[in-house]
């Protein structure tokens, strides 16, 4: 069966493309390859989840991903320094065939050094040192043939062992091993040829070099980090913020729907006998539906406040028009003003659950400042087997709520023959 659902790109959506978050920094640019092989979230310098995908394609996705993007032209620009300051004095200095193969390898050098990171990434974590390796070995010609001069070669050995081993400790290692490999080269070579520059020069630039490369390496993993963790909260919130309107809603239409069908079928049964009293309870009615529906706004607009003086206010024209005799506190002045909406809720569920299910005929609220009871005479709870803890959505929304507010939520058989409902906070 074909669907038209289609995701962020207008692309359709099946069973075999399925609808994917982008990434924060590594999400492949739209492609073949992006099609068949999906890519989970990672960040700048951790390598995209590639289940199953091998060899060019997973060296394809990586050289095209935006992270990838991001390093080219950074390393592009350093490469400046290569030809300024090796390239064009090889071509200048040594004789056309020979210049021409020492050119060659700069470019390759050039080159690797390029893709580098994006190689590195595509590489298990275990062997994204090859790359600063490889590197290293298409250096060590110039060095020898053409001088120590050269060492400055390595600045691009440190660089690329920073951000492909991704600002670790290993990549601090390789960037000090690097920098201590040119200084003895430089030592050796200034005791065997003098010169004015001191040898710890360039060795110095390798080390200053490499080890900002490293940090800076560290804080753009950090900042991936912090993105998607970011994300991830906004997705809890409005998780959070989906499960409250609907909280509220069963609880508020529960009870409120429960009251207008009350006083609907009392204002039928009244109809023919006392047309005046029946009127009364329909306009009772008509009240219930508009704040109902103000309630409802109320909810979807976070504002809805339920509390227990008013709770049971209603009560005590609900109960008994249910034919339900109500015993209710007269007072909650004892009640903290902390707990004042958290036992609103007790009590609207509670009751609800009286009026709709218990077949109660008489109804008890008690209340201290850290808890509140709620007991019918009507048929309790239900039997069932004491290993099947599920409950119903709206006793088990008042459990979250009560545990939001440091509370508990007990639920039994009452010592009247009916149902218990107790919350502490």
């Amino acid at each position: 069966m074909t669907s038209d659902t289609r995701d962020g790109r207008g692309a359709p959506v099946t069973p075999e493309r399925p609808v994917r978050r982008a990434s924060l920094l590594w999400e492949p640019a739209p492609g073949p390859f992006r099609r068949r092989f999906p890519i989970r979230e990672g960040g700048f310098l951790d390598a995209p989840s590639l289940d199953g995908v091998t060899g060019l394609a997973r060296v394809r996705l990586t050289l095209g991903a935006p992270g990838a993007r991001r390093w080219y032209p950074g390393a592009l620009i350093s490469l400046l320094f290569l030809v300024g300051f090796v390239l064009v004095p090889v071509l200048v200095q040594a004789p056309a065939p020979v210049a021409l193969l020492w050119a060659t390898g700069l470019v390759v050098f050039g080159a690797v050094f390029t893709v580098a990171f994006p190689i590195a990434m595509a590489l298990p974590a275990r062997w994204r040192w090859t790359p600063p390796v490889a590197l290293l070995l298409l250096s060590l010609p110039f060095v020898v043939v053409l001088g120590a001069d050269l060492t400055g070669l390595w600045t691009y050995v440190a660089v690329s062992a920073a951000v492909c081993l991704g600002g670790t400790a290993p990549a601090g290692i390789a960037v000090v091993a690097t920098a201590a490999l040119a200084l003895v080269v430089d030592v050796v070579d200034d005791a065997l040829s003098p010169s004015s520059t001191p040898p710890w020069t360039m060795p110095l630039v390798i080390l200053s070099v490499g080890i900002l490369m490293a940090a800076f390496t560290r804080n753009l993993q950090t900042l991936a980090t912090l993105r998607r963790t970011q994300r991830e909260l906004a997705d809890v919130a409005v998780e959070e913020e989906r499960n409250r309107v609907a909280r509220d809603m069963h609880d508020i239409l529960g009870h409120s729907l429960s009251a207008i069908a009350l006083k609907a079928d009392l204002a039928a049964r009244l109809a023919e006998r006392d047309p005046k009293a029946a009127s009364a309870e329909i306009h009772d009615v008509q009240e219930l539906a508009r704040a109902t529906l103000s309630d409802m706004r109320a909810v979807v607009s976070g504002y809805r406040q339920v509390r227990i003086a008013s709770e049971l206010a209603s009560l005590r024209g609900l109960l008994p028009a249910a034919g339900i005799t109500a015993h209710l506190p007269t007072t909650t002045d004892e009640v903290p003003e902390d707990r004042r909406e958290l036992f609103g809720w007790a009590l609207r569920e509670a009751t609800t659950n009286v009026i709709r299910h218990a077949g109660a005929t008489a109804c008890w609220v008690s209340l201290t400042p850290e808890r509140i009871t709620i007991e019918d005479d009507g048929r309790g709870p239900a039997p069932r087997d004491t290993t099947d803890d599920r409950i119903g959505t709206g006793l088990h929304g008042l459990a979250e709520r009560a545990a939001d507010a440091g509370g508990s939520l007990r639920i039994g058989r009452s010592p009247h023959g009916g149902f218990l409902l107790e919350v502490t906070a």
